[in-house]
């Protein structure tokens, strides 16, 4: 079996490609491991370089490991998806590095050795139309929030752990919602505006806020939290909660709605922003469905298997 770490060298904003590049080749090189290491040249490029590997058999079997930020990890397993003998791992060197925070411990991911080590599992995908999602999709306010965060890590000034909460403060003053037609699980479909929507794979965004604490990796469904369109001094009055995954509570119901499904449908009356894993894309409709147990991913040593979390409410929609 061969190791593939691809890498991409404007992660985090470029400060960690060189000596993880050193980490790697020390590792591999001390266990006599065959390995490849590829540096991403842009978007897409990851998953182009996955695909071309998996396409001939004599390749398999093939660990991938995507050394960069959730946007990354999500084009190798866009690249591995549906090829048998392949599994993805994930080394965070990125700004938000979500999905890593739904296992523990988290920082094991960072351990090249532990990573040798791991063992494989499966888990869900989220298929967005074409393609497939692996932890979060964000419409609404948190999408916009992702379009300020990434002019915001240009800044050599804001740190960036500190992105995401600029990009909140900054985002407020416009209050961008969205306006949808939607339909769950094959029901009629129904107008709605939401100051914003999560539909989660894992429980995590925007570098570590617990948007969707009942989601989970492993339970086959998606995990949908709905937003209304409150008031600027509702949502900061929100906001602690959201970030600790305290805000699904009864004295919200009038706020926020969360649920589970297997399929969301999403039609806009005009081109629609989404970030899927930090990533930005436009749609006039979005279909979103869970496909369980999609992909084998690897688990650094010592890291324990995602757990199911107890059952959301019912949505009423």
């Amino acid at each position: 079996m061969k190791y593939y770490f691809v890498l991409n060298p404007k992660a985090g904003k470029g400060s960690h490609s060189e000596e993880l590049e050193v980490r790697i080749r020390a590792a591999c090189e001390k266990r006599k491991i065959p390995y490849e290491i590829y540096m991403t040249t842009g978007v897409g490029d990851a998953t182009a370089f996955v695909r071309k590997i998996c396409a001939d058999e004599a390749n398999l079997p093939a660990r991938f490991y995507a050394c960069g930020g959730d946007g990354t990890f999500g084009e190798v397993v866009n690249g591995a998806v549906g090829t048998v003998g392949a599994s993805v791992g994930v080394i965070p060197v990125g700004t938000g590095n979500d999905f890593v925070r739904n296992f523990s411990p988290s920082d094991a991911f960072s351990d090249i050795d532990a990573q040798i080590s791991g063992e494989e599992t499966r888990i869900d995908l989220l298929r967005c139309n074409d393609f497939y999602a692996v932890n979060m999709i964000n419409i609404g306010f948190d999408c916009e929030v992702v379009k300020k965060m990434s002019k915001l890590k240009k800044n050599p000034l804001i740190p960036s752990k500190l992105a995401y909460i600029a990009g909140v403060i900054i985002t407020l003053i416009k209050k961008p919602g969205v306006n949808t037609s939607i339909s769950f699980d094959g029901s009629d479909f129904v107008n709605k505006r939401y100051l914003l929507t999560t539909f989660a794979n894992g429980s995590f965004c925007g570098g570590g806020f617990h948007s969707n604490p009942y989601s989970s990796l492993t339970d086959r469904q998606v995990d949908g939290l709905l937003v209304n369109n409150v008031s600027r001094t509702k949502f900061v009055s929100l906001v602690g909660s959201y970030k600790k995954g305290t805000h699904i509570v009864p004295k919200n119901d009038d706020v926020l709605k969360n649920s589970k499904y297997e399929k969301v449908v999403l039609r806009f009356p005009q081109t629609q922003s989404a970030s899927i894993d930090g990533e930005l894309f436009d749609f006039d409709e979005l279909s979103i469905e869970c496909v369980p147990s999609a992909i084998s991913v690897i688990l650094p040593a010592g890291v324990s298997s995602p757990v199911c979390s107890e059952k959301a409410e019912t949505l009423e929609v």
